[in-house]
């Protein structure tokens, strides 16, 4: 879980029924290296993962997912301080960390094939927790990213990704994951949408599941096709987890979570692993051949 902030520095969420998400500044000395941020309400939560958008009111939009099956909500904070001012502030810690600003709650309502496999609809801003009559429920929310104007958010339980466009308000969404062999699989994270469009990127992702607990990544073969690679071999007995990239994508980072370490990976050859764009997917069940959006 967690996210990055437009700063560098990192956000943690706890998931805990009554948690709080801390942002953590390890170039601060200790004991002044983290601190509370008001993206989420005072009253806790299950909260799980954090992305960003930089809107054009000039203003950060954070987002938080919450990973419950009740009393659920995608949590938006908007600061009362711009862009530019929050910038300016020398300090990291102080440009979120006890920053004034509004929250406001995701409401998802299906307007169009509610009941197939690709529902789409419309979606606003509530200022209230509260369910309401006609939400599109989206329990058990984690992996949560950013690209352009498009935010991404996965519910394992669902086992779908939704896709919000930030501009025009209106979403659509898809089954997250489909082998070959006609399975379905749950994927509890995206980590990272950044870099270029181009159509060499390999998609990574981590594996939380039965069987190995390897890294893999999805791209084109010699022959144009979608394939899926396992990348590195993990243990059987832990996930593997935390999977992130050098800021020149020349280093891979992963940890086995069951077993304390944190792995850095590099390719003989010097060349990066992809041209910048990848998300980073983890797992709860093995990925037999290839991921299909």
């Amino acid at each position: 879980g967690g996210g990055r902030t437009p700063w560098g520095t990192w956000l943690t969420s706890e998931e805990s029924g009554g948690g709080s998400v801390y942002e953590v500044d390890p170039n601060e000395p200790s004991g002044s290296d983290f601190c509370r941020v008001p993206i989420v309400p005072g009253a806790g939560g299950n909260y799980e993962s954090n992305a960003y958008w930089p809107s054009p009111d000039n203003k950060y939009h954070f987002y938080t997912t919450e990973d419950s099956s009740s009393n659920y909500r995608l949590t938006r904070f908007i600061p009362n301080d711009s862009i530019d001012t929050m910038l300016a502030k020398p300090r990291k810690l102080d440009r979120l960390c006890g920053a004034s600003g509004a929250l406001s709650y995701l409401r998802i309502i299906c307007t169009s094939g509610c009941s197939s496999s690709t529902p789409s609809g419309t979606y606003s801003w509530s200022s209230s927790r509260s369910p309401a009559s006609g939400d599109q429920p989206y329990p058990n929310a984690e992996g949560i990213d950013v690209k352009g104007n498009e935010l991404y958010f996965v519910t394992k339980g669902q086992r779908r990704l939704y896709i919000l466009d930030l501009v025009d308000n209106t979403w659509t969404s898809t089954a997250t994951i489909q082998s070959d062999s006609g399975n379905t699989f749950s994927p509890d994270q995206v980590a990272r949408i950044t870099g270029s469009n181009s159509p060499d990127d390999l998609l990574y992702f981590a594996e939380d599941g039965s069987g190995n607990q390897d890294i893999h990544a999805r791209g084109l073969d010699q022959n144009g096709v979608y394939k899926f690679f396992t990348i590195i071999q993990g243990y059987s007995s832990t996930e593997t987890t935390g999977l992130t990239f050098s800021p020149d994508n020349k280093y891979m980072y992963f940890a086995h979570q069951g077993n304390s370490e944190v792995w850095q990976i590099w390719r003989e050859d010097g060349c990066t692993f992809g041209n910048g764009v990848y998300l980073d997917v983890n797992y709860h069940e093995f990925i037999s051949r290839y991921l299909r959006r």
